[in-house]
């Protein structure tokens, strides 16, 4: 198929409010540092769809679907599923679900639209918006490594960490895997319409250089893939395969000055620390004991899981001596994470059908087009790269990523080719060119509104920690708290303050049983502890206080303390002194 000349202007707004704009925002309120960037990315993924689905020809709703865009979908209805018969708290579930129904949405649109030769609908829109995304992120890092002083929190969030990029999503490995994205648009962008070399030679030595100011090890992976790109596709301009090789060497050498400038004016490189911690043997930090404990969660529950949006409760209720000292909320690996939600039958029948998928979709790969081909090849590397950071950290749980990640599969199983039976019935699927127009349109809508009425939710929540962004005089804290408890979405933040900060925290029992599966942490469990005592479950309270000592977090060390008073008789030893009952995780469930 041969694709358009120029991209139309029509999309590319949408395209830069719904990929690139969610990147770019620095602004936050509590307690969620990334609320705003995920919600503008589901709106404005939303208004997308909505608009194209609107202005789209009839004929687009009647392209023949390939067996690898059928099989994702089929992948998609299964954690949709999987999601629905969990029996966590519908707060823990309810945007997941939202997410998945939105990006099977933007999947098979962007897969219907490649099937049509349409790429200036999705395909090129989305690369022009990583691209701009990732040039102003590496700006934002800039000036967070080079000029921390000038961050404002308004344009360009505060640098946690000296000498080390983190951008406006506030997380290096983000920001690496967002740069290496936008190197892949460069090259994409720049082979269809036939950019300079020295061009694309500049975009990407400074995208790269932007992944060594992220001292990300998941960034230098990705930058070997991207070498590993250049040396195996030959589909690609030659001189372009040997910049994309040149961009190996020239990491290492950012890598190498970097360390070397920022020593000469008193700060320490970040890499520097992650190189010493890879060659003394934490290659991952502390990932390999949340895997070994996720594995363990995995082999007590194989078939069913432990239920999607209940990895955090069950894992802060089990007794793991060796666990990481951090509470975790996610496995850090997406195949684990699967296996320990949904089961390991259900795991596998999701994960047999993405590779299924991956595998139907090869013939795109060696088409004789050379444009389809790179087109292919180029969006099987982002999945690769966003894939390979998943093993790592859970970057498909951020909307922002996974979204865009929709976009990139339906774009390359759009590009594969429909079996002659499914070609066959295009007729009578041109009789039925209306049937998906509603759903893109009613997806795209919902998602807008659902938006709107999150932020809306959240704002009753933020006020709670921070009362000036109230309208007008803020309420009593407690006014502020009640009504915050009343969001679905976000009720379980105003539940932990009101646990928390209870004399008598069993007179709020109930209200532990949302923040306790949204992430445990010291208060809430020492909290929990006394309410149980309060009701009299002791092995209960005994058993909260042992896992809680497992984390050897300093701020328990007050609730301890009294394990270590002399003397005390044996009837009289406190509640979090005694021997750990190891009841099991799902009887510590709050009942109301």
């Amino acid at each position: 198929m041969t694709a358009p000349a120029h991209p139309p202007v029509s999309f590319l707004p949408l395209a830069l409010l719904a990929v690139a704009f969610p990147f770019l925002i620095a602004g936050s309120a509590p307690p969620t540092s990334t609320y705003f960037n995920q919600a503008v990315a589901f709106g404005g993924c939303g208004v997308w769809l909505l608009v194209w689905a609107l202005t789209a020809r009839p004929s687009l709703a009647a392209q023949p679907a390939s067996r690898a865009t059928k099989l994702l979908l089929v992948a998609g209805a299964l954690l949709v599923a999987a999601t629905l018969t969990s029996s966590a708290p519908w707060g823990q579930r309810f945007a997941p679900l939202a997410c998945l129904v939105l990006a099977g949405a933007l999947m098979h649109a962007t897969a219907a639209a490649t099937r049509a030769g349409r790429l200036d609908d999705w395909a090129a829109p989305l690369m022009t918006a990583l691209l701009v995304a990732g040039l102003l992120s590496l700006v934002v890092g800039l000036v967070q490594v080079f000029r921390p002083e000038l961050a404002d929190g308004r344009l360009v969030s505060y640098p946690t960490i000296a000498g080390r990029a983190i951008g406006n999503m506030r997380q290096p490995n983000q920001l690496a895997t967002l740069l290496l994205w936008s190197a892949a648009a460069a090259v994409w962008l720049g082979v269809r319409e036939r950019q300079p070399l020295a061009v694309m030679a500049a975009v990407l030595s400074a995208l790269v250089f932007g992944v060594a100011l992220t001292a990300s090890r998941t960034g230098s992976v990705g930058v070997v893939l991207l070498a590993l790109w250049g040396l195996v596709d030959r589909r690609l301009p030659k001189p372009v395969r040997g910049l994309l090789l040149a961009m190996l060497p020239l990491y290492a050498l950012s890598w190498w000055g970097l360390e070397q400038w920022l020593s000469a004016h008193g700060v320490m490189f970040y890499g520097e620390d992650q190189l010493k911690k890879t060659l003394h043997g934490d290659p991952s930090s502390s990932r390999g004991k949340i895997w070994a404990n996720t594995w363990d969660m995995i082999r007590a529950h194989p078939w069913t899981g432990v239920g999607v949006g209940a990895y955090n409760f069950i894992w802060s209720m089990t007794p793991f001596p060796g666990r990481p000292v951090a509470f975790y909320d996610h496995s850090h690996n997406v195949v684990l994470q699967l296996a320990v939600e949904s089961g390991v039958p259900m795991a596998l029948v999701i994960l047999g059908c993405t590779l299924a998928a991956l595998w139907m979709a090869r013939p795109a790969l060696t088409v004789a087009d050379d444009d389809t081909a790179r087109g292919a090849r180029t969006a099987l590397f982002m999945l690769v790269m966003v894939g390979v950071h998943s093993l790592l950290e859970y970057p498909l749980w951020y909307v922002y990523f996974l979204l865009p990640a929709a976009m990139l599969a339906g774009w390359l199983t759009g590009l594969a080719p429909v079996r002659h039976a499914d070609a066959a019935a295009a007729p009578t699927l041109s009789r039925l060119a209306g049937a998906w127009r509603p759903v893109w349109c009613a997806t795209g809508a919902l998602a807008l509104a659902g938006s709107l009425w999150s932020t809306v939710e959240y704002g009753s929540v933020a006020v709670i920690f921070e009362p000036e962004l109230s309208w007008g005089e803020p309420a009593p804290l407690a006014e502020r708290i009640a009504q915050g408890q009343r969001s679905v979405l976000w009720g379980h933040h105003a539940d932990y303050a009101s646990v928390t900060m209870a004399p008598k925290p069993e007179e709020v029992f109930a209200q532990f049983e949302r923040p306790l599966y949204h992430l445990a942490d010291t208060r809430l469990l020492i909290a929990y502890a006394r309410a149980l005592l309060a009701r009299g479950e002791i092995a209960k309270a005994s058993h909260v206080a042992a896992r809680l000592r497992e984390f050897h977090n300093p701020a328990s060390a007050d609730f301890f303390a009294l394990c270590d008073a002399p003397g005390a008789a044996p009837s009289a030893t406190p509640f979090q002194c005694l021997p750990d009952p190891a009841l099991p995780a799902e009887a510590l469930r709050p009942k109301r």
